[in-house]
């Protein structure tokens, strides 16, 4: 993890429990750590097999962790046992995405490679940074990126000729040409492969142009441009369907603070269906294939959303089918849960 960006775990009393079986409820959780200090709440959904807890002391959060790390831990609910992390406190500088948007733990050193991972979408900071995570692990990265480029703002743009496409679709020629490269790396056993589409993080907003109400056409330009984003992202899954399909392969969107709320309050924003289109779930198949989940980033540090977004991509690659349609699951059955192999990274959406 970022040193410099990761608060001292010392004063958080925040916890992460995994491991609940799916007969117990949050009560029941509630009597287990109430063993070890008065709780502020609970957050978690029956069923879910993990959640999140607040400790009205630092201290009691720490006990618990401690116990939890013994070989003998008597952490248990219905014979299984309960594993606890530490929560990080809140972050400076991110986002406020609901009450346990900031319960995350410090993510395990990967050394398994997986086999490809195609990342196409806004070229960012955050995306370039997961990008040099997944070449630490020697993972296979095939990377399309996607740059706005404005004459008025950059001279030389406007000296560039410019592509024209006469073919309909012939603009999703790369990302084909990418797709049919992703097919040529494979280790033994079954694919470890991932898409991942990255949101744009720019937008023009209606607090951008003045008194926006009377400005309709200034409005309604930064209304087309956002809109771009929800195209750029059903193309994702259009484009690449063949391929996720073929290796059961795992979707991920990276969405950016700004995209935090379902519906946003600000006109020319609210048009942006990145979140919605992840909730539509489009590439699942009858057998439970097909998975598309939601990274929601809550941090401005692009070093700490890359670290974060490249440890759970690479966990829910490597997990086993079960534990990607409950992340799925508990993803669309509540917006402010924290899904089980998701719960060291991101909060669900």
């Amino acid at each position: 993890m970022v040193a410099s960006d990761i608060s001292d775990l010392s004063l958080s009393n925040k916890v992460v429990f995994r491991g609940v079986p799916d007969t117990c409820s949050a009560e029941d959780i509630s009597k287990l750590l109430q063993k070890y200090g008065p709780l502020e709440c609970v957050c978690y959904e029956k069923g879910a097999g993990s959640g999140v807890a607040e400790f009205l002391f630092c201290g009691s959060a720490e006990r618990v962790e401690k116990e939890s790390s013994r070989p003998d831990s008597p952490l248990q609910l219905a014979g299984s046992r309960v594993h606890v992390l530490r929560g990080a406190p809140r972050w400076p500088g991110s986002t406020d995405t609901g009450a346990f948007q900031q319960v995350l733990v410090k993510p395990t050193p990967k050394t398994e490679s997986l086999d490809v991972v195609v990342i196409r979408g806004q070229s960012s900071a955050s995306g370039i940074g997961l990008v040099a995570e997944l070449a630490k692990t020697k993972t296979t990265s095939l990377v399309i990126w996607d740059r706005h480029h404005k004459p008025k703002d950059e001279s030389k743009v406007s000296t560039l000729p410019k592509k024209v496409y006469t073919e309909v679709f012939a603009e999703q020629e790369p990302d084909r040409e990418v797709m049919k490269k992703a097919g040529d790396f494979f280790s033994a056993g079954a694919p470890k492969c991932a898409l991942v589409h990255l949101a744009e993080e720019k937008y023009t907003e209606e607090t951008a142009v003045e008194r926006p109400l009377l400005q309709v056409n200034d409005l309604m330009d930064a209304c087309r441009h956002n809109h771009l984003e929800t195209i750029a992202g059903f193309n994702a899954f259009k484009i690449y369907q063949p391929w996720l399909h073929a290796n059961r392969a795992c979707t991920f969107v990276l969405l950016p603070p700004k995209l935090c709320h379902e519906w946003d309050d600000d006109i020319a924003t609210c048009v942006v269906g990145s979140r919605r289109i992840v909730r539509a779930d489009p590439a699942r198949l009858p057998d439970g294939s097909g998975w598309t989940i939601g990274l929601q980033m809550v941090h401005s540090s692009a070093s700490v959303n890359a670290v974060l977004a490249s440890s759970t991509i690479h966990d829910l690659v490597i997990a086993d089918d079960g534990t990607r349609t409950k992340t799925c699951a508990v993803q669309s059955a509540v917006h402010s849960a924290v899904p089980p192999s998701t719960i060291r990274s991101f909060s669900a959406i």
